[in-house]
């Protein structure tokens, strides 16, 4: 199972390298700065991850946790990415987005991780179960952002729509693997390790590379898709009006 699960990570590894080798030939780094940050964060340190591993195997296991754990946050940052995406020619609503991920991001941090890194005797259990209530969280903005963009008909483009496609299916397979490992102990997380998360990570970015190939955003000029009939100028109007609403009540 570790053998696999390690191929399987090289694999991931390798694809997350041409992602970042894609984004600099098509510029796409600058479009999606904080994605290709994540993204260089998971490239540069598996390989560390896997330098540990061969040449200093004891040191691996405090390691690997808190690549695991700087993680959990980091992943927010695609989040954010896709909020300033689906938000980007209402600039209100966009900071609105990004301030309200940074927020829970922050919150999450203070409540479940300081409490577990200080006061808990069994740290990779009480971290698998923050690791879950973390992947919930994303699962839960995430399902709002897309709500919202189905709600109002906002255009995604191909790129913004992969990154959601991507992320959900990593966030499925990851609360169902840590769903099962709190709720059945951590000896089955342990032995599932080195296989599930890897393959869901490098699922994950399967879909990203192929989304992420060529830029295709959504428009500049379109708030909202055409589809939806007469009433797009409507909700057009609406999120106008409620971006500026908005705009003042910051400036104040």
């Amino acid at each position: 199972m570790k053998i696999l699960g390690m191929v399987i990570g090289i694999c991931g590894i390798v694809l997350a390298g041409i992602a970042l080798f894609r984004a600099f030939a098509n510029k796409s780094l600058k479009q999606f700065p904080l994605f290709f940050s994540y993204i260089g964060y998971v490239f540069f340190g598996s390989i560390l991850l896997y330098a540990v591993y061969w040449f200093d195997s004891q040191a691996y296991r405090s390691t690997y946790w808190l690549y695991f754990l700087i993680s959990i946050l980091v992943e927010f940052t695609v989040l954010v990415e896709i909020s300033d995406h689906i938000f980007k020619n209402l600039p209100a609503l966009r900071h609105l987005g990004r301030a309200i991920t940074i927020v829970i991001s922050g919150v999450l941090a203070l409540l479940y991780i300081l409490p577990v890194i200080i006061w808990s005797t069994r740290r990779p259990p009480a971290l698998l179960g923050f690791a879950l209530r973390a992947s919930v969280t994303k699962v839960i903005v995430l399902a709002v952002l897309f709500l919202v963009a189905r709600h109002y008909r906002l255009e995604l483009g191909k790129n913004v729509a992969g990154l959601m496609l991507g992320f959900s299916i990593y966030l499925g397979v990851n609360v169902a693997n840590l769903a099962a490992s709190v709720t059945y102990g951590f000896a089955l997380y342990n032995k599932m390790l080195w296989f599930m998360s890897p393959i869901a990570f490098t699922l994950c970015l399967f879909v990203w590379t192929i989304a992420l190939w060529n830029l295709a955003p959504a428009p500049n000029g379109s708030i909202v898709s055409s589809v939806g009939g007469r009433n797009s100028k409507d909700t057009a109007l609406e999120l106008a009006r409620f971006n500026n609403e908005l705009s003042k009540f910051l400036e104040k």
